[in-house]
């Protein structure tokens, strides 16, 4: 199996074709990815396809300090940061009808024992999510959600250690205050 270094030398050396072997190797990573951030199917298949073009556009900048797959991975993650900018701009708030009447009942439940079905509890944890920032969305998503540690989301998104603690912290808060202001409602 060719290595993707190689196979970046033949790319640089004219041959393009062989761009669609390293979009073959990392698609499944970059969808990996952008499933996190986005859900509709078709809009994380555009989302991919929007990473790879700008991977294709970026090729001549990439110098191989690190392998290929965590300069993809970041085009990736910065994609997706694009992506929720955008979505913020044009979404307007969503009501509380649109989580569905297991999410409203549970919201609208004085009895504090009542437990969230998985799907409810995913609802309103992305309404809460919506309260953040893109950039605290992606920190928060990456740490708690993917499991991922400092140094790979510093990694990611090219932000210091220092930068990513403290948006996880203020994150955290935030999305603690968007919960308790749903539950209060």
């Amino acid at each position: 199996m060719i290595e993707d270094a190689e196979l970046l030398q033949r790319i640089r050396a004219g041959a393009t074709d062989e761009f669609a072997e390293l979009v073959r190797r990392h698609q499944s990573r970059v969808f990996g990815i952008l499933q996190r951030y986005e859900r509709d199917p078709q809009r994380r298949e555009d989302l991919a396809q929007e990473t790879f073009l700008k991977a294709w556009r970026a090729l001549a900048q990439f110098d191989a300090r690190a392998p290929f797959e965590h300069w993809i991975s970041r085009i990736a993650v910065r994609t997706a940061l694009d992506h929720l900018r955008r979505e913020k701009k044009h979404k307007s708030t969503v009501g509380f009808d649109e989580l569905g009447e297991d999410a409203l009942d549970w919201l609208r439940d004085e009895n504090e024992k009542s437990e969230l079905d998985s799907r409810s509890a995913a609802e309103v944890l992305a309404l809460a999510m919506r309260e953040l920032l893109p950039a605290d969305q992606v920190v928060i998503t990456m740490q708690e959600i993917e499991g991922r540690s400092v140094k790979e989301i510093c990694a990611a998104t090219g932000a210091s250690s220092i930068a990513v603690r403290v948006r996880a912290v203020r994150a955290r808060a935030r999305l603690k205050r968007a919960l308790e202001k749903l539950m209060a409602k």
